[in-house]
């Protein structure tokens, strides 16, 4: 059953199916470059930067189409690896917080992100909320602040986290859905792609705030019928 409820299914399968042809041409062009070139290559570099965006698209496509989650985890394994291979701070903070909470969300083995683990631990990224998601993951992660890297941003999401009851969080998670997330995300590449004649859109998920819920282990029938709320991976 579609999860989106913006776009008709036809819409969807159109743009999974472009999707899925440029990422099969791009990874064969990409295993030719590699051989070339070697893995390190600006060439190389350049196809995994690509590879990472349509994947971003096809994990949010199947998603949004209904796909078994399942079908979305071996989308997101893929996008992981060329995620891994390529990060730097260059890559952004809220892409880096939305693979980490789809890793949350789809219980990725902490084995298969140890290499993002070497790269964030290289670049001395320490912040509150790319801490508290990876701790999730990897118990072991041993980084801890009170501070965001960027201090607009999730905030309000660290107020969820240190609420006193379960209560106040999914009250506050409930206002972050409705009033907060979309016009925090105001200057992203997807914001308002719905309106767009180009079929860019790919659903709008806010997987950090599933990631919170999950993490916390909250009630959260009542964010069922948020319309970010990613209410079927948290389960």
């Amino acid at each position: 059953m579609m999860r989106d409820k913006l776009k008709k299914e036809e819409f969807f399968r159109k743009s999974l199916l472009f999707t899925d042809e440029c990422i099969s041409e791009f990874e064969k062009i990409l295993l030719e470059i590699m051989k070339q070139d070697g893995t390190k290559s600006q060439r190389a570099i350049n196809g995994c930067n690509a590879l990472v965006v349509y994947y971003i698209k096809k994990v949010n496509l199947e998603y949004s189409l209904g796909e078994e989650i399942s079908k979305v985890k071996e989308s997101y394994e893929r996008l992981l690896i060329y995620y891994s291979q390529v990060w730097d701070m260059g890559q952004g903070y809220i892409e880096l917080v939305r693979i980490l909470s789809l890793g949350v969300l789809l219980r990725i083995d902490k084995s298969q992100m140890e290499t993002l683990e070497n790269e964030i631990r290289q670049e001395k990224l320490n912040d509150y909320f790319v801490n508290f998601l990876l701790k999730a993951i990897d118990k072991e992660w041993e980084m801890t602040t009170q501070k965001f890297v960027f201090s607009n941003l999730y905030e309000s999401v660290k107020s969820i986290i240190e609420a006193k009851d379960d209560q106040e969080r999914i009250f506050l998670l409930k206002d972050y859905l409705e009033n907060k997330w979309y016009r925090i995300h105001n200057e992203t590449a997807w914001h308002n792609s719905h309106l767009s004649d180009q079929n860019i859109y790919y659903g709008y998920w806010a997987y950090e705030a599933g990631a919170v819920a999950k993490i916390l282990d909250l009630e959260d029938g009542a964010l069922k019928e948020e319309r970010y709320y990613p209410f079927d991976l948290v389960h």
